[in-house]
């Protein structure tokens, strides 16, 4: 039977077939949030009412976009080459390994013995000094669900939960730039509308964002357990909670004045300076600890040295990185590009 197993391995289809959704959901999330760019983009060319400077900031939004996408999936595409090789080097890859199998047979056995975004993961938190890269991302994603949510209501963007599904798909920098690129080809906000004044109860917004945060702490703890991925994934759904919420019928039928619109964008900065100041904190706590795993004797620039080699020790560690290095350039055009006027950012006109 074992000879007749070799002679005549599996197709594993369901295998091939969940690799090849999960590609087709990128494009097919990427298709959604550009088609609501070239519409909007449009709208705009017809009517000629450019927000000032929102022109410029689209095509900055779309270069960065365009800057994230080749800086993570470069290493993404890298990723699947190294786990495809390292499972043809495996015990279980080796009789399957060469010409004489056919490729689908091959791509199946090597996605079917494969966990790759599982290994991924749990190799970019094996080490305090890549949680130190890691961990940046779970940070730019909690606090972009908030700004997410506000943005996407006070300019009508619809369907904002499917940028938050590209960014967990693709990478975080890639659909930030994309939906700052939305904002930018959006109609000016107006102050108004019930959708620029409404803020959920705090309790809404709060809590998922606290417990992502603690569950960040908990990654690294659990990483090749068992309980790896429930802890993985937890954040990962938090965070769609702040881009569904929204004004129901009967909050419609309430007037809104200015000065609400005003509370409701001293609401959301202030909620976001704390995200903010919990990043910072929990970052500096990955920093003490990839200090102490790299050596407390080392100068700043040799533990700064020693950091930026653990971007390249594997594919994974790399895509993560660079998804970390393209949010804050992209966090950081934002804000220069509003002058780095808290209110401004978040819409509040």
């Amino acid at each position: 039977m074992a000879d007749v197993a070799l002679e005549n391995p599996p197709i594993h289809y369901r295998s091939i077939f969940l690799f090849l959704f999960y590609l087709s959901l990128i494009l097919s999330l990427a298709f959604t949030c550009c088609r609501t760019i070239y519409v909007r983009y449009q709208a705009r060319q017809k009517n000629n009412d450019w927000a000032t400077g929102r022109r410029t900031h689209l095509w900055l939004f779309i270069f960065l976009a365009a800057m994230s996408l080749g800086s993570t999936w470069y290493y993404m595409i890298s990723l699947f080459i190294r786990t495809y090789d390292d499972w043809a080097a495996s015990p279980q890859g080796i009789p399957y390994a060469g010409k004489d199998t056919p490729l689908i047979t091959r791509l199946g056995l090597w996605l079917y013995n494969t966990y790759i975004f599982q290994t991924a993961w749990e190799t970019v938190s094996e080490t305090p000094a890549r949680v130190w890269w890691s961990g940046q991302i779970f940070g730019w994603t909690i606090g972009w669900s908030l700004f997410l949510g506000v943005m996407g209501r006070r300019y009508r963007i619809p369907h904002i939960w499917v940028f938050m599904l590209l960014a967990q798909a693709v990478a975080v920098s890639f659909s930030a730039n994309l939906f700052f690129a939305a904002v930018a080809v959006s109609s000016r906000v107006d102050e108004k509308t019930l959708a620029f004044a409404w803020s959920p109860p705090l309790l809404y917004e709060a809590v998922p964002v606290a417990l992502s945060l603690l569950d960040t702490l908990a990654v690294p703890i659990f990483a090749y357990q068992k309980e790896f991925m429930l802890i993985l994934l937890a954040p990962h759904f938090l965070v769609f909670i702040p881009t569904l919420l929204g004004p129901g019928p009967k909050d419609s039928s309430e007037p809104t004045t200015k000065a609400q619109g005003a509370r409701a964008t001293r609401r959301y900065v202030v909620l976001m300076q704390w995200v903010a100041a919990a990043s910072v904190v929990l970052q500096a706590y990955f920093t003490f600890l990839a200090r102490r795993e790299l050596g407390t004797e080392l100068s700043f620039g040799e533990f700064a040295r020693k950091l930026w080699d653990t971007v390249y020790v594997h594919p994974a560690c790399s895509s993560v990185s660079w998804d970390a290095i393209m949010s804050a350039v992209s966090a950081f055009f934002w804000a220069l590009v509003h002058g780095f006027d808290s209110r401004r950012m978040v819409g509040g006109l």
